[in-house]
């Protein structure tokens, strides 16, 4: 008859399972250091190219930094051959308007009247000679006009002179209104003087012309 030791056999079957775990375990705890060390290479493999990536692109940069200068010394150079170009044409056409001037000033001189002063003023000039406000602006519309315009723009000529007759300078004045340019002309005084012993008179005359007039010269 034989015998079967049972305990012996269910120990030996514990055994088994035990070995099976084991290496079930070792089996997972090896393939998740696989899968770790493989992502660690993978990511050292991936900074190491966009370290070159980088060093590439900086390379390229500092390359591309002496074009980028050149560039622009040359827009900045073709930006002041553009100011000095627009300062030449203003000048050019300030020169033009203020030579169209000075040649109607002159033409339309009576006989009896000469020059003796022609002078570009603003408006705080004028207010420095203390010439009324009434002659040159309209007091309902002075708060909106001094928002909109420069107060240091010239937009008056002072013309001084003599005159043998009170009459010529009347005609004077009324020749200075005909022009286009001129949008107000008055008559701020006049005095009495000597010229060695003939009697005349000194007379000043302002001129506005706004800076939208001076155009149409």
């Amino acid at each position: 008859m034989i015998k079967i030791n049972l305990h012996d056999y269910r120990e030996e079957l514990r055994r088994i399972e035990i070995q099976k775990r084991v290496v079930k375990a070792g089996s997972i705890v090896a393939a998740t250091l696989f899968l770790v060390l493989t992502n660690w290479v993978l990511d050292r493999g991936t900074l190491s190219t966009l370290r070159a990536e980088v060093k590439d692109l900086e390379s390229k940069v500092m390359n591309l930094e002496p074009q980028v200068k050149t560039v622009k010394s040359m827009q900045n150079r073709q930006k002041r051959i553009q100011k000095i170009i627009t300062g030449i044409q203003n000048l050019r056409t300030n020169q033009l308007q203020l030579t169209r001037i000075l040649s109607d000033l002159n033409n339309r001189l009576p006989e009896e009247i000469w020059l003796t002063r022609i002078k570009q003023m603003n408006r705080k000039g004028l207010e420095k000679e203390k010439v009324p406000v009434i002659f040159f602006d309209d007091p309902k519309s002075a708060k909106k006009r001094k928002k909109k315009k420069n107060p240091t723009m010239p937009e008056f000529l002072e013309i001084s002179g003599q005159a043998l007759r009170d009459q010529a300078v009347a005609d004077y004045v009324s020749e200075l209104e005909s022009l286009p340019y001129f949008k107000l002309v008055f008559l701020f005084k006049t005095e009495q003087a000597f010229v060695g012993n003939t009697p005349v008179r000194n007379f000043t005359i302002y001129g506005y012309m706004p800076e939208d007039q001076g155009k149409k010269a």
